[in-house]
């Protein structure tokens, strides 16, 4: 054969060969064209689909807030409200819960070193529990608050601080009551000097009201005129006089009115009032009310106070019954010359204290120096499950009845311990706690009773607190529920007022920015973000501005070192409890990392356009006619998306996911296309390869699973072979082998045999098997007998174009769920 005919008959085969790729190519455009025409079908599917999570996230997290029934606050370390919820908000007198106040306004200045104390506790600590102080309201309600709160720490710094707050202002004034009714009855027992008791009366009422006003008129019906007799606050001198001591008649100001009628009065407002009369200062709220005996106003009690709304109908009640005990001892110590009348008086008097005994919501015990019951009422009786009435109880030895009692609490010899030890000290004992087998929990005040230094008996008051223990552990256990929830979201969340300021951010939205809360609460959230990319806070402006129609939408932004990241990032509009617009609550995806994956694939198919020079019109079908509609359905679905981004439906969402499974398929298919091209006999450089090297190479690239374990022979051999080749060859095998192991414990044996002219290898797994009927298509291009999208069905025939290509063999054995085993032979 001459060098012509030789050139001819090379060239005729190359253009075959061409002609056999170039039919190959032609039929994948086409069968591209028909995926693409599935996947145009698909954009608007996933676009619903990415608008339906959009929804649900936003109202999963604003549920969060809406789902806390009791009054929640929580602020800044200088004591500023970053948040509250609806009932915080009725509970300190706001109208919305968007409004902004310092809590310490809100705290009188007598209780400012209390309020330190408590906050320096609450910064070391980091939880302050059953904390109560009064408060004024932004409604200038007065108001007694139960607070359990905890520090909120940002990087084990504490940034913030959150609370449950409870409205205990009847609860207050129900034992200020007793105790001003307690501490009076013990105050004049034995006093018959009207100054005396005066004294005691007007100190202690002057207390419970707190005010620095309160005066006593006697009331004179012979001269038809009321005298003030003693006082507290600026009336009285130095010397303890009273200072422009009043005198005036019965039909002259509030004070006349209540002597002449006998009707107590609670005024709110003064300045509206023409009856009130002005003392030493003009004050706006007055309170007065008639100390009666046998239905004859004897005295008045009149207190004042400078602000409007001071006094309570609660406290106008507590006066009223207060007046009836000290009646008696007022009328005593004016007439106390009348030793038979006061005496009488006296009685009367012990009963009306009888009676008000009896009708406590409270268990009432009173004991003389003896221990022998004085006074019950039958809420005590009923406390301790006692078959006796009060009455009957009167005489009875309280000493025989604890040790007999005992059993019924938890740790009698400590419960009989504690008595001993309170009467033994004869101190005021408030609020001591004593528990029973039942599981009742009941709190007791001990106050001792001394007439003139002498120990005269005591009074045991017991209330029965087991439904305010059973409500506080539910406090806390809502309190560390919905503080878990907030916490542990992986989603950013900032919650934005009408100008894009930020109210409160959550954990993850600082791990994803950088930002510190403190870098964020009160600015705008877009100019920190966007504060060197002016572009983009134009671009979030007109979004913003078109919120009603979408609400999901990806941006570059920089985070706190000043890195460029890609946000997914949902806005939806927050609403006040009166239907109005307050903000906005934002939800945020780091999502940069997906984002550069997708540029790396973009990369790797531009290298792969590139790996192919010598089939120069190969590649150009490769680069041209599919990469070129690659690029196009990219294109198309990044403008179908910006075109109608918030108006695709559900269908339109779901078919832009299929378009993006399609493209990631089509690249597979390309690659391997192009890996089974680009094994060439032109290609094969033959050199000494170490097989164990390359096979533990393998390995390490595969990165295979725990689950799965790969033996590899010892004795394996180095063989005259392309490195490059070999490498893929057994990857491909030995990835085969483990991504269909479908074993909870699975197994991959690399092995071979030495043989004349040849080295057998063999690729052994335990995994899912291959049907005897596709043990020769599985060879073939594009022949896969799995349903998995990841598989292109052309890595089997990499793997036999290469043992082609070394003058090979290769075969398979396998049973369906029994395994399968790949031999392939190697020349020496």
């Amino acid at each position: 054969m001459t060098a012509d005919s030789f050139s001819k008959s090379n060239q005729r085969q190359s253009l075959d060969y061409l002609k056999r790729e170039l039919e190959i190519a032609n039929k994948l455009i086409a069968d591209q064209k028909e995926q693409l025409k599935i996947a145009n079908q698909s954009i608007k599917t996933l676009t619903n689909d990415l608008k339906s999570i959009s929804s649900r996230t936003n109202s999963q997290i604003q549920g969060v807030f809406e789902s806390i029934i009791d009054a929640y606050v929580v602020m800044d370390l200088n004591g500023n409200i970053i948040k509250m919820n609806i009932p915080a908000a009725q509970l300190l007198g706001f109208d919305t819960i968007d409004e902004s106040c310092n809590l310490m306004n809100m705290v009188h200045s007598q209780q400012t070193t209390k309020v330190i104390n408590a906050y320096k506790k609450l910064l070391k600590t980091g939880y302050l529990s059953d904390f109560e102080i009064p408060i004024k309201t932004n409604k200038n309600q007065r108001k007694t608050v139960h607070i359990n709160a905890s520090i909120i720490y940002d990087e084990d710094l504490p940034v913030a601080a959150q609370g449950i707050v409870r409205d205990i202002t009847i609860i207050k004034e129900n034992e200020q009551r007793e105790k001003l009714i307690n501490d009076i009855v013990q105050s004049i027992f034995g006093k018959l000097d009207i100054v005396d008791i005066s004294i005691d009366i007007t100190q202690k009422i002057a207390k419970y009201l707190k005010t620095d006003d309160c005066v006593i008129y006697k009331v004179n019906h012979d001269n038809n005129e009321v005298e003030q007799i003693y006082a507290v606050g600026e009336k009285m001198d130095k010397n303890g006089s009273i200072v422009n001591k009043l005198t005036f008649s019965l039909d002259k100001g509030v004070v006349g009115y209540v002597a002449k009628t006998g009707k107590p009065q609670l005024i709110s407002d003064t300045s509206s009032d023409p009856r009130y009369i002005t003392d030493i200062d003009c004050n706006l709220s007055e309170i007065t009310v008639p100390i009666i005996v046998d239905d004859k106003v004897i005295a008045i009690i009149d207190s004042e106070h400078p602000e409007k709304n001071h006094f309570t109908n609660l406290q106008l009640s507590t006066l009223e019954n207060l007046s009836k005990i000290v009646g008696l001892k007022i009328k005593e110590a004016i007439n106390r010359k009348q030793t038979i009348k006061a005496r009488n008086e006296l009685i009367k008097s012990e009963e009306r204290l009888r009676i008000l005994i009896s009708s406590l919501e409270s268990g009432i015990l009173l004991e003389d120096e003896y221990r022998k019951i004085v006074i019950t009422n039958h809420k005590f009786c009923k406390m301790f499950n006692i078959p006796a009435t009060p009455e009957e109880m009167i005489g009875s030895d309280c000493v025989k009845a604890a040790d007999q009692i005992k059993n019924a609490f938890v740790g009698p010899d400590i419960f009989l311990k504690r008595i001993n030890k309170i009467l033994e000290d004869k101190k005021p004992v408030i609020a001591d706690e004593v528990t029973m087998t039942n599981g009742q929990v009941f709190e007791r005040d001990y106050i001792p009773l001394f007439n003139k230094g002498v120990y005269t008996g005591h009074l045991w008051n017991y209330r029965d607190i087991t439904f305010q223990k059973t409500y506080n552990k539910r406090i806390e256990f809502q309190r560390q529920k919905y503080s878990n929830i907030i916490t542990n979201m992986n989603l950013g969340l900032v919650e934005l007022n009408s100008d894009g300021k930020v109210l409160m951010v959550n954990r993850s939205f600082k791990d994803i920015s950088g930002y510190e809360q403190s870098d964020l609460l009160g600015n705008n959230l877009h100019r920190v973000l966007f504060r060197n990319t002016r572009g983009q806070v134009t671009h979030f402006s007109q979004i913003v501005d078109k919120r009603s129609d979408e609400n999901l939408f990806e941006l570059e932004v920089l985070n706190k070192k000043q890195e460029k990241r890609i946000w997914l990032v949902s806005e939806t509009p927050n609403y006040g409890t009166d239907g109005e617009q307050t903000g906005y609550i934002g939800v945020y995806l780091d999502i940069t990392e997906q984002k550069k994956l997708e540029r790396q694939k973009e990369k790797l198919v531009k290298d792969l356009e590139n790996s192919n020079n010598e089939l120069q019109q190969y590649a150009h079908i490769v680069s041209h006619d599919l990469k070129s509609p690659l690029r196009s359905i990219d294109a198309l679905v990044s403008w179908l998306r910006e075109d109608n981004e918030g108006k695709l439906d559900e269908n339109s969402l779901k078919n832009l996911s299929h378009i993006q499974t399609t493209l990631e398929h089509m690249e597979n298919l390309i690659s391997d296309i192009l890996n089974h091209s680009g094994v060439r006999k032109d290609k094969l450089f033959l050199e000494s390869v170490n097989v164990k090297e390359i096979i533990f190479d393998v390995i390490g690239v595969l990165n295979v699973p725990k689950h799965i374990t790969v033996h590899v022979e010892d004795t394996l051999p180095s063989i005259k072979a392309d490195k490059t080749m070999l490498k893929q060859l057994f990857q491909n095998l030995i990835n085969n082998a483990v991504k269909y192991n479908n074993k909870e414990q699975g197994n991959v044996w690399v092995n071979f045999q030495e043989q004349n002219n040849n080295y057998l290898f063999c690729i052994k797994d335990d995994g899912i098997g291959i049907d005897k009927k596709f043990h020769k298509s599985i060879f073939k291009i594009f022949q896969s007998v799995t349903k998995n999208e990841n598989s292109t069905g052309i890595g089997l025939a990499i793997v036999k174009k290469i043992v082609d290509l070394h003058q090979g063999e290769i075969w398979v054995k396998s049973e369906l769920d029994r395994g399968s085993s790949f031999y392939f032979t190697l020349k020496k």
